[in-house]
Protein backbone atom coordinates (compact mmCIF):
# COMPACT_ATOMS: atom_id res chain seq x y z
CA UNK A 1 0.00 0.00 0.00
CA UNK A 2 2.95 2.52 0.91
CA UNK A 3 4.11 2.24 -3.07
CA UNK A 4 0.66 3.79 -4.07
CA UNK A 5 0.35 7.38 -4.83
CA UNK A 6 -3.06 9.14 -5.11
CA UNK A 7 -4.68 12.60 -5.73
CA UNK A 8 -6.42 14.39 -3.52
CA UNK A 9 -9.97 13.23 -5.07
CA UNK A 10 -8.63 9.79 -4.73
CA UNK A 11 -8.22 10.25 -1.32
CA UNK A 12 -11.31 11.47 -0.30
CA UNK A 13 -12.96 8.97 -2.33
CA UNK A 14 -11.08 6.11 -0.25
CA UNK A 15 -12.61 8.19 3.07
CA UNK A 16 -15.70 8.29 1.44
CA UNK A 17 -16.20 4.79 0.92
CA UNK A 18 -14.75 3.87 4.49
CA UNK A 19 -16.88 5.96 5.85
CA UNK A 20 -20.36 5.35 4.11
CA UNK A 21 -20.20 1.69 2.93
CA UNK A 22 -17.98 -0.20 5.41
CA UNK A 23 -19.15 2.24 8.18
CA UNK A 24 -15.93 3.50 10.22
CA UNK A 25 -17.11 6.76 11.52
CA UNK A 26 -14.73 9.67 10.10
CA UNK A 27 -13.79 10.49 13.67
CA UNK A 28 -12.30 7.34 13.41
CA UNK A 29 -10.03 7.72 10.68
CA UNK A 30 -9.18 11.41 12.42
CA UNK A 31 -8.20 9.66 15.44
CA UNK A 32 -6.06 6.58 13.98
CA UNK A 33 -3.97 8.98 11.89
CA UNK A 34 -3.63 11.71 15.09
CA UNK A 35 -2.39 8.48 16.94
CA UNK A 36 0.02 6.75 14.45
CA UNK A 37 1.68 10.34 13.93
CA UNK A 38 2.17 10.75 17.72
CA UNK A 39 3.69 6.73 17.84
CA UNK A 40 6.22 8.26 15.27
CA UNK A 41 7.01 11.25 17.27
CA UNK A 42 7.21 9.18 20.08
CA UNK A 43 10.17 6.75 18.79
CA UNK A 44 11.85 9.99 17.18
CA UNK A 45 11.96 11.32 20.61
CA UNK A 46 13.14 7.97 22.12
CA UNK A 47 12.02 8.76 25.54
CA UNK A 48 14.42 12.26 26.09
CA UNK A 49 11.78 13.87 27.14
CA UNK A 50 12.64 16.73 29.66
CA UNK A 51 13.77 19.40 27.62
CA UNK A 52 11.05 18.71 24.75
CA UNK A 53 8.63 21.48 23.68
CA UNK A 54 6.27 21.22 21.16
CA UNK A 55 3.87 23.92 19.18
CA UNK A 56 0.74 22.37 17.63
CA UNK A 57 -0.31 25.03 14.94
CA UNK A 58 -3.73 23.93 13.61
CA UNK A 59 -6.47 25.25 10.64
CA UNK A 60 -10.04 25.00 10.95
CA UNK A 61 -10.50 21.93 8.92
CA UNK A 62 -10.07 18.31 9.46
CA UNK A 63 -5.94 18.96 8.85
CA UNK A 64 -6.37 20.76 11.86
CA UNK A 65 -8.86 18.02 13.96
CA UNK A 66 -5.32 15.97 13.10
CA UNK A 67 -3.37 18.36 15.03
CA UNK A 68 -5.60 18.08 17.74
CA UNK A 69 -5.70 14.37 18.36
CA UNK A 70 -1.57 14.72 18.16
CA UNK A 71 -1.85 17.32 21.15
CA UNK A 72 -3.64 15.25 22.99
CA UNK A 73 -1.77 12.25 22.60
CA UNK A 74 1.28 14.01 23.32
CA UNK A 75 -0.15 16.33 26.54
CA UNK A 76 -1.22 12.75 27.74
CA UNK A 77 2.95 11.63 27.65
CA UNK A 78 3.61 14.61 29.70
CA UNK A 79 5.29 16.78 27.41
CA UNK A 80 5.05 20.83 27.70
CA UNK A 81 2.62 21.20 24.50
CA UNK A 82 1.13 24.59 23.05
CA UNK A 83 -1.69 24.14 20.76
CA UNK A 84 -2.38 27.42 18.20
CA UNK A 85 -6.00 28.01 16.28
CA UNK A 86 -5.30 29.88 13.18
CA UNK A 87 -8.60 31.85 13.64
CA UNK A 88 -11.31 31.20 16.10
CA UNK A 89 -13.03 28.19 17.71
CA UNK A 90 -16.39 29.69 16.41
CA UNK A 91 -14.49 28.08 12.29
CA UNK A 92 -14.23 24.69 13.40
CA UNK A 93 -16.82 22.24 12.58
CA UNK A 94 -17.80 18.60 12.60
CA UNK A 95 -14.75 15.84 13.98
CA UNK A 96 -12.21 18.74 14.43
CA UNK A 97 -14.47 20.61 17.10
CA UNK A 98 -15.14 17.37 18.76
CA UNK A 99 -11.34 16.73 19.03
CA UNK A 100 -10.72 20.26 19.88
CA UNK A 101 -13.27 19.93 22.96
CA UNK A 102 -11.68 17.08 24.35
CA UNK A 103 -8.39 18.69 23.93
CA UNK A 104 -9.42 21.86 26.06
CA UNK A 105 -11.23 19.64 28.52
CA UNK A 106 -8.07 17.77 30.00
CA UNK A 107 -6.31 21.06 29.89
CA UNK A 108 -4.43 21.56 27.43
CA UNK A 109 -2.76 25.05 26.70
CA UNK A 110 -4.96 26.61 23.51
CA UNK A 111 -3.99 29.91 22.07
CA UNK A 112 -6.12 31.63 19.46
CA UNK A 113 -4.70 33.74 16.40
CA UNK A 114 -6.62 36.39 15.45
CA UNK A 115 -4.46 39.47 15.08
CA UNK A 116 -0.81 40.02 14.25
CA UNK A 117 0.17 40.45 17.33
CA UNK A 118 -1.00 37.40 18.62
CA UNK A 119 1.20 35.61 15.44
CA UNK A 120 4.01 37.71 16.61
CA UNK A 121 3.61 36.50 20.12
CA UNK A 122 2.71 32.88 18.79
CA UNK A 123 5.79 33.41 16.89
CA UNK A 124 8.50 33.96 20.15
CA UNK A 125 7.06 30.24 21.16
CA UNK A 126 7.77 28.33 17.72
CA UNK A 127 11.53 29.71 17.86
CA UNK A 128 11.73 28.32 21.49
CA UNK A 129 10.35 25.04 20.40
CA UNK A 130 12.05 21.32 20.05
CA UNK A 131 9.25 20.73 16.99
CA UNK A 132 6.56 22.45 15.52
CA UNK A 133 3.59 20.25 14.21
CA UNK A 134 2.21 21.71 10.94
CA UNK A 135 -1.77 20.65 11.03
CA UNK A 136 -2.63 23.89 8.86
CA UNK A 137 -3.91 23.45 5.70
CA UNK A 138 -4.45 19.95 4.04
CA UNK A 139 -5.10 17.89 0.49
CA UNK A 140 -7.64 20.20 -0.61
CA UNK A 141 -5.71 23.14 -1.22
CA UNK A 142 -5.81 24.47 -4.69
CA UNK A 143 -5.29 28.37 -4.59
CA UNK A 144 -2.12 30.58 -3.14
CA UNK A 145 -2.04 30.22 0.55
CA UNK A 146 -3.95 33.29 1.74
CA UNK A 147 -3.51 34.94 5.22
CA UNK A 148 -2.90 34.33 8.09
CA UNK A 149 -1.68 31.10 6.81
CA UNK A 150 1.10 32.48 4.63
CA UNK A 151 2.29 34.55 7.55
CA UNK A 152 2.32 31.39 9.83
CA UNK A 153 4.07 29.01 7.51
CA UNK A 154 7.04 31.41 6.60
CA UNK A 155 7.72 31.99 10.28
CA UNK A 156 7.60 28.38 10.85
CA UNK A 157 10.24 27.81 7.93
CA UNK A 158 12.20 30.60 10.00
CA UNK A 159 12.28 29.03 13.14
CA UNK A 160 14.86 26.17 14.22
CA UNK A 161 12.41 23.62 15.15
CA UNK A 162 11.84 20.22 14.07
CA UNK A 163 9.18 20.54 11.64
CA UNK A 164 6.55 17.57 11.37
CA UNK A 165 4.02 18.24 8.70
CA UNK A 166 0.42 16.14 9.23
CA UNK A 167 -0.18 14.69 5.65
CA UNK A 168 0.79 17.25 3.82
CA UNK A 169 3.24 19.70 4.34
CA UNK A 170 0.78 23.17 4.21
CA UNK A 171 1.14 25.07 1.17
CA UNK A 172 2.32 22.26 -1.18
CA UNK A 173 -0.67 20.96 -4.10
CA UNK A 174 -0.93 17.23 -3.58
CA UNK A 175 -1.94 16.52 -6.83
CA UNK A 176 1.10 18.27 -8.85
CA UNK A 177 3.93 18.91 -6.24
CA UNK A 178 3.48 23.00 -7.13
CA UNK A 179 4.45 25.20 -4.37
CA UNK A 180 1.25 27.53 -3.73
CA UNK A 181 3.16 30.99 -3.07
CA UNK A 182 4.48 29.55 0.17
CA UNK A 183 4.96 25.82 1.77
CA UNK A 184 6.08 24.15 5.02
CA UNK A 185 9.56 23.28 4.92
CA UNK A 186 9.54 20.00 6.71
CA UNK A 187 11.83 17.51 8.41
CA UNK A 188 8.94 14.84 8.75
CA UNK A 189 5.78 14.19 7.10
CA UNK A 190 3.37 11.81 8.35
CA UNK A 191 0.83 11.02 5.44
CA UNK A 192 -2.31 8.87 6.14
CA UNK A 193 -3.69 6.10 3.70
CA UNK A 194 -1.39 6.65 0.44
CA UNK A 195 1.34 9.26 0.27
CA UNK A 196 0.22 11.84 -2.25
CA UNK A 197 0.98 12.69 -6.24
CA UNK A 198 2.50 16.07 -5.20
CA UNK A 199 4.56 14.59 -2.81
CA UNK A 200 6.95 12.81 -4.93
CA UNK A 201 6.86 14.93 -7.46
CA UNK A 202 9.20 18.23 -7.62
CA UNK A 203 9.09 20.99 -5.81
CA UNK A 204 7.29 19.05 -3.57
CA UNK A 205 8.64 16.36 -2.67
CA UNK A 206 12.16 18.48 -2.03
CA UNK A 207 9.51 19.86 1.21
CA UNK A 208 8.87 16.73 2.51
CA UNK A 209 12.06 15.84 4.43
CA UNK A 210 11.17 12.24 5.62
CA UNK A 211 8.02 10.74 4.35
CA UNK A 212 6.00 7.99 6.98
CA UNK A 213 2.75 6.50 5.34
CA UNK A 214 0.49 5.10 8.15
CA UNK A 215 -2.38 2.76 7.87
CA UNK A 216 -5.98 4.73 8.68
CA UNK A 217 -8.18 1.70 8.86
CA UNK A 218 -8.86 2.16 4.92
CA UNK A 219 -10.56 -1.69 4.18
CA UNK A 220 -8.19 -3.37 1.89
CA UNK A 221 -11.17 -4.49 -0.06
CA UNK A 222 -11.74 -1.12 -0.52
CA UNK A 223 -7.95 -0.97 -2.28
CA UNK A 224 -8.07 -3.90 -3.94
CA UNK A 225 -11.75 -2.54 -5.62
CA UNK A 226 -10.17 -0.05 -7.21
CA UNK A 227 -6.66 0.10 -6.72
CA UNK A 228 -4.18 3.16 -7.22
CA UNK A 229 -3.13 3.69 -10.83
CA UNK A 230 0.17 5.28 -10.15
CA UNK A 231 2.85 3.66 -8.03
CA UNK A 232 5.80 4.97 -6.28
CA UNK A 233 9.01 3.20 -8.28
CA UNK A 234 11.49 1.94 -5.45
CA UNK A 235 13.30 -1.47 -4.72
CA UNK A 236 11.85 -2.94 -7.39
CA UNK A 237 11.98 -7.05 -7.92
CA UNK A 238 14.96 -7.88 -10.30
CA UNK A 239 13.72 -11.78 -10.50
CA UNK A 240 12.52 -11.43 -13.71
CA UNK A 241 15.87 -9.93 -15.26
CA UNK A 242 18.19 -11.88 -13.47
CA UNK A 243 16.49 -15.25 -14.31
CA UNK A 244 16.84 -14.45 -18.25
CA UNK A 245 20.15 -15.96 -17.64
CA UNK A 246 18.98 -18.88 -15.93
CA UNK A 247 18.96 -21.31 -19.34
CA UNK A 248 22.69 -22.78 -19.52
CA UNK A 249 22.29 -23.53 -23.44
CA UNK A 250 20.85 -20.09 -24.12
CA UNK A 251 22.53 -18.18 -26.10
CA UNK A 252 22.86 -14.59 -28.27
CA UNK A 253 20.23 -14.74 -30.26
CA UNK A 254 17.90 -15.58 -27.01
CA UNK A 255 19.02 -12.00 -25.58
CA UNK A 256 17.61 -10.32 -28.23
CA UNK A 257 18.62 -7.88 -31.58
CA UNK A 258 18.88 -4.55 -31.37
CA UNK A 259 18.32 -1.85 -33.66
CA UNK A 260 19.35 1.70 -33.25
CA UNK A 261 19.35 3.83 -35.91
CA UNK A 262 20.87 7.71 -35.06
CA UNK A 263 24.24 9.43 -35.76
CA UNK A 264 24.37 12.15 -38.26
CA UNK A 265 27.48 14.52 -38.42
CA UNK A 266 28.99 15.80 -35.71
CA UNK A 267 26.31 13.46 -33.53
CA UNK A 268 27.85 9.60 -33.81
CA UNK A 269 28.96 9.75 -30.49
CA UNK A 270 24.92 9.56 -29.45
CA UNK A 271 24.38 6.94 -31.79
CA UNK A 272 27.69 4.74 -30.10
CA UNK A 273 26.18 5.57 -26.57
CA UNK A 274 22.98 4.05 -26.96
CA UNK A 275 24.28 1.16 -28.25
CA UNK A 276 27.00 0.31 -25.99
CA UNK A 277 24.20 1.02 -22.98
CA UNK A 278 21.97 -1.84 -25.03
CA UNK A 279 24.76 -3.86 -25.19
CA UNK A 280 25.30 -3.72 -20.99
CA UNK A 281 22.30 -4.33 -19.97
CA UNK A 282 22.32 -7.29 -22.08
CA UNK A 283 21.11 -7.16 -25.43
CA UNK A 284 22.61 -9.90 -27.69
CA UNK A 285 23.13 -8.73 -30.85
CA UNK A 286 23.41 -4.59 -31.34
CA UNK A 287 23.57 -3.27 -34.82
CA UNK A 288 23.31 0.71 -35.60
CA UNK A 289 22.61 1.95 -38.53
CA UNK A 290 24.22 4.93 -39.50
CA UNK A 291 24.53 7.30 -42.67
CA UNK A 292 27.07 5.41 -44.98
CA UNK A 293 30.14 8.09 -44.93
CA UNK A 294 30.05 8.03 -41.00
CA UNK A 295 30.02 4.53 -41.05
CA UNK A 296 34.08 4.53 -40.47
CA UNK A 297 33.61 6.98 -37.68
CA UNK A 298 31.04 4.72 -35.72
CA UNK A 299 33.19 1.34 -36.61
CA UNK A 300 36.23 3.20 -34.76
CA UNK A 301 34.15 3.62 -31.72
CA UNK A 302 31.88 0.49 -31.46
CA UNK A 303 33.60 -3.09 -31.01
CA UNK A 304 31.44 -5.69 -29.63
CA UNK A 305 28.05 -3.84 -31.65
CA UNK A 306 27.95 -3.88 -35.38
CA UNK A 307 26.96 -0.93 -38.00
CA UNK A 308 24.83 -0.74 -41.06
CA UNK A 309 25.96 2.11 -43.42
CA UNK A 310 23.07 3.32 -44.93
CA UNK A 311 21.99 6.05 -47.93
CA UNK A 312 23.22 9.52 -46.29
CA UNK A 313 23.44 12.96 -48.14
CA UNK A 314 26.76 15.34 -46.62
CA UNK A 315 26.41 12.82 -43.56
CA UNK A 316 23.17 12.56 -42.80
CA UNK A 317 20.49 10.23 -43.54
CA UNK A 318 18.91 10.27 -47.02
CA UNK A 319 15.26 9.82 -47.74
CA UNK A 320 16.32 6.41 -49.60
CA UNK A 321 17.99 5.23 -46.37
CA UNK A 322 14.31 4.87 -44.96
CA UNK A 323 13.27 1.41 -46.68
CA UNK A 324 16.76 -0.08 -46.14
CA UNK A 325 16.11 0.53 -42.40
CA UNK A 326 12.66 -0.76 -42.67
CA UNK A 327 14.46 -4.20 -44.06
CA UNK A 328 16.91 -4.20 -41.19
CA UNK A 329 14.12 -4.27 -38.53
CA UNK A 330 12.78 -7.55 -39.80
CA UNK A 331 14.67 -9.71 -37.37
CA UNK A 332 14.98 -7.03 -34.46
CA UNK A 333 13.51 -7.42 -31.09
CA UNK A 334 13.42 -3.60 -30.84
CA UNK A 335 14.30 -0.99 -32.69
CA UNK A 336 15.34 2.94 -31.25
CA UNK A 337 15.64 5.90 -33.36
CA UNK A 338 16.85 9.35 -32.46
CA UNK A 339 20.16 9.68 -30.72
CA UNK A 340 21.80 11.87 -32.76
CA UNK A 341 19.47 11.60 -36.03
CA UNK A 342 19.16 15.28 -37.02
CA UNK A 343 15.55 16.31 -38.32
CA UNK A 344 16.95 16.81 -42.38
CA UNK A 345 14.14 15.61 -44.64
CA UNK A 346 15.62 11.63 -44.86
CA UNK A 347 15.20 11.71 -40.90
CA UNK A 348 11.78 12.88 -41.02
CA UNK A 349 10.88 9.93 -43.46
CA UNK A 350 12.68 7.47 -42.11
CA UNK A 351 10.44 8.19 -38.48
CA UNK A 352 7.56 8.47 -40.88
CA UNK A 353 8.44 4.82 -42.76
CA UNK A 354 8.70 2.93 -39.27
CA UNK A 355 5.72 4.22 -37.99
CA UNK A 356 3.43 3.38 -41.03
CA UNK A 357 5.36 -0.02 -41.63
CA UNK A 358 6.98 -1.66 -38.50
CA UNK A 359 4.77 -2.82 -35.92
CA UNK A 360 7.50 -4.36 -33.72
CA UNK A 361 8.42 -2.06 -30.10
CA UNK A 362 10.17 1.15 -31.20
CA UNK A 363 11.58 3.29 -28.81
CA UNK A 364 11.60 7.45 -30.33
CA UNK A 365 14.16 9.68 -28.85
CA UNK A 366 15.98 12.92 -29.15
CA UNK A 367 15.62 14.05 -32.83
CA UNK A 368 13.10 11.27 -33.16
CA UNK A 369 10.85 13.24 -31.22
CA UNK A 370 11.86 16.62 -33.06
CA UNK A 371 10.61 14.70 -36.37
CA UNK A 372 7.60 12.87 -34.64
CA UNK A 373 6.13 16.78 -33.66
CA UNK A 374 5.67 17.50 -37.29
CA UNK A 375 3.27 14.87 -37.87
CA UNK A 376 1.17 13.45 -34.38
CA UNK A 377 -1.11 11.55 -36.37
CA UNK A 378 1.19 8.96 -37.04
CA UNK A 379 1.07 7.63 -33.83
CA UNK A 380 -2.95 7.49 -34.30
CA UNK A 381 -2.48 5.25 -37.49
CA UNK A 382 0.90 2.84 -36.11
CA UNK A 383 0.57 -0.40 -35.10
CA UNK A 384 3.92 -0.43 -33.36
CA UNK A 385 4.33 -0.51 -29.62
CA UNK A 386 5.89 3.02 -29.49
CA UNK A 387 8.04 4.30 -26.10
CA UNK A 388 8.20 7.98 -26.07
CA UNK A 389 11.11 9.50 -24.02
CA UNK A 390 11.17 13.04 -23.99
CA UNK A 391 13.14 15.50 -21.64
CA UNK A 392 10.87 19.09 -20.76
CA UNK A 393 11.85 20.49 -23.76
CA UNK A 394 11.10 18.07 -26.36
CA UNK A 395 7.83 17.48 -24.41
CA UNK A 396 6.95 20.82 -25.11
CA UNK A 397 8.10 21.07 -28.75
CA UNK A 398 5.29 17.79 -29.31
CA UNK A 399 2.70 19.68 -27.41
CA UNK A 400 3.59 23.10 -28.83
CA UNK A 401 3.54 24.45 -25.86
CA UNK A 402 6.23 25.96 -23.06
CA UNK A 403 8.55 24.25 -21.67
CA UNK A 404 7.95 25.89 -18.35
CA UNK A 405 3.70 24.63 -18.61
CA UNK A 406 5.15 21.66 -18.95
CA UNK A 407 6.63 21.63 -15.31
CA UNK A 408 4.15 22.96 -13.54
CA UNK A 409 1.76 20.08 -15.71
CA UNK A 410 3.67 17.28 -15.94
CA UNK A 411 1.49 14.31 -14.77
CA UNK A 412 -1.45 15.69 -16.50
CA UNK A 413 -0.01 16.79 -19.60
CA UNK A 414 1.94 13.31 -19.73
CA UNK A 415 -0.95 11.44 -18.52
CA UNK A 416 -3.71 13.25 -21.58
CA UNK A 417 -0.78 12.67 -24.59
CA UNK A 418 -0.33 8.81 -23.26
CA UNK A 419 -3.97 8.14 -23.23
CA UNK A 420 -4.91 9.87 -26.59
CA UNK A 421 -2.21 8.37 -28.46
CA UNK A 422 -1.95 5.03 -27.06
CA UNK A 423 1.72 4.92 -26.69
CA UNK A 424 4.25 4.42 -23.92
CA UNK A 425 5.70 8.25 -22.28
CA UNK A 426 8.97 8.36 -20.53
CA UNK A 427 8.90 11.81 -19.40
CA UNK A 428 12.42 12.67 -18.25
CA UNK A 429 13.50 15.02 -15.29
CA UNK A 430 13.69 15.02 -11.50
CA UNK A 431 11.00 12.43 -10.86
CA UNK A 432 11.06 10.81 -13.83
CA UNK A 433 7.40 9.44 -14.95
CA UNK A 434 6.53 6.63 -16.93
CA UNK A 435 3.07 6.20 -18.49
CA UNK A 436 1.70 3.34 -19.65
CA UNK A 437 -1.30 3.43 -22.46
CA UNK A 438 -3.03 1.43 -20.11
CA UNK A 439 -3.65 3.55 -17.37
CA UNK A 440 -0.70 2.87 -15.13
CA UNK A 441 1.88 5.36 -14.50
CA UNK A 442 5.35 4.77 -12.42
CA UNK A 443 6.91 7.49 -10.18
CA UNK A 444 10.48 7.03 -10.59
CA UNK A 445 12.54 7.30 -7.38
CA UNK A 446 16.25 7.33 -8.81
CA UNK A 447 18.75 10.01 -10.12
CA UNK A 448 20.56 12.86 -9.12
CA UNK A 449 21.44 16.57 -10.35
CA UNK A 450 25.11 15.30 -11.11
CA UNK A 451 24.09 13.16 -13.80
CA UNK A 452 22.55 16.36 -15.56
CA UNK A 453 24.97 15.76 -18.72
CA UNK A 454 25.26 15.21 -22.52
CA UNK A 455 24.27 11.60 -23.71
CA UNK A 456 22.53 10.47 -20.46
CA UNK A 457 19.11 10.53 -22.73
CA UNK A 458 20.69 8.10 -25.30
CA UNK A 459 22.30 5.55 -22.64
CA UNK A 460 17.98 5.52 -21.12
CA UNK A 461 17.35 4.65 -25.15
CA UNK A 462 19.93 1.80 -25.00
CA UNK A 463 19.02 0.80 -21.63
CA UNK A 464 15.39 0.80 -22.43
CA UNK A 465 15.60 -0.70 -26.05
CA UNK A 466 17.92 -3.54 -24.66
CA UNK A 467 15.65 -4.36 -21.81
CA UNK A 468 12.36 -4.82 -24.33
CA UNK A 469 14.59 -6.58 -26.86
CA UNK A 470 15.38 -9.30 -24.25
CA UNK A 471 11.60 -10.31 -24.52
CA UNK A 472 10.68 -8.70 -20.95
CA UNK A 473 7.29 -7.15 -21.00
CA UNK A 474 7.05 -3.25 -21.78
CA UNK A 475 5.34 -3.06 -18.36
CA UNK A 476 8.59 -4.61 -16.38
CA UNK A 477 11.05 -3.16 -18.54
CA UNK A 478 10.17 0.43 -19.01
CA UNK A 479 10.32 1.60 -15.20
CA UNK A 480 12.94 -1.18 -14.64
CA UNK A 481 15.05 0.67 -16.66
CA UNK A 482 14.36 4.37 -16.03
CA UNK A 483 15.18 3.15 -12.17
CA UNK A 484 18.10 1.20 -13.28
CA UNK A 485 19.77 4.35 -15.40
CA UNK A 486 19.57 6.90 -11.81
CA UNK A 487 20.33 3.92 -9.53
CA UNK A 488 23.34 3.62 -11.58
CA UNK A 489 24.51 7.34 -11.66
CA UNK A 490 23.54 7.21 -7.70
CA UNK A 491 25.87 4.95 -7.22
CA UNK A 492 28.78 6.53 -8.44
CA UNK A 493 28.08 9.26 -6.26
CA UNK A 494 27.89 7.50 -3.26
CA UNK A 495 31.51 6.04 -4.42
CA UNK A 496 33.15 8.94 -5.67
CA UNK A 497 31.94 11.58 -4.36
CA UNK A 498 29.43 14.55 -5.62
CA UNK A 499 30.66 15.24 -9.28
CA UNK A 500 29.80 15.27 -12.65
CA UNK A 501 28.58 11.85 -13.88
CA UNK A 502 29.45 11.11 -17.93
CA UNK A 503 27.19 9.45 -19.87
CA UNK A 504 30.03 7.37 -20.30
CA UNK A 505 30.38 6.72 -16.31
CA UNK A 506 27.56 5.36 -16.53
CA UNK A 507 27.57 3.16 -19.27
CA UNK A 508 30.93 1.46 -17.68
CA UNK A 509 29.39 1.37 -13.83
CA UNK A 510 26.16 -0.59 -15.32
CA UNK A 511 28.06 -4.45 -15.25
CA UNK A 512 29.13 -3.34 -11.27
CA UNK A 513 25.57 -2.30 -10.40
CA UNK A 514 23.93 -5.46 -11.63
CA UNK A 515 26.34 -7.20 -9.43
CA UNK A 516 25.90 -5.58 -6.69
CA UNK A 517 22.00 -5.84 -7.25
CA UNK A 518 22.12 -9.84 -7.99
CA UNK A 519 24.15 -10.28 -4.62
CA UNK A 520 21.96 -7.78 -2.66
Amino acid sequence: MNRYLVTAKEMREFDSVTIQEFGIPGIVLMENAGRSTFEILNELLEDDLSDVTISVVAGPGNNGGDGYVIARYLVNQGLEVDTFLLGTRERIRGDAKTNLDILEKIGARIWEIETQEELDQAEEIWNQSSIVIDAILGTGLKQDVRSPYREAIEKINSSEAFVVAVDVPSGLDSDTGKILGVAIEADLTVTYGFQKLGMAMYPGSGLCGQIEVVDISIPQIAIQRNAPRVNLYEDPDLTDYFSLRSDPEAHKGAFGKILIVGGSRGKTGAAAMAARAASRIGAGLVTVAVPESLNPVLENKLTEEMTEPVPDVSGYFGESAADKILELCKDKGCVAIGPGLSTQAGSLKIVETLLRHYSGELVIDADGLNCLATNLNLLRETRAQVVLTPHPGEMANLLGITVEEVQENRFTLGRKFSDEFQCWLVLKGAATITFSPHGESFVNTTGNPWMSSGGQGDVLTGILAGLIGQKLPLNYAIPLGVWLHGFVADGIIEEKGERPVLATDTISEIPATLRNLAEA
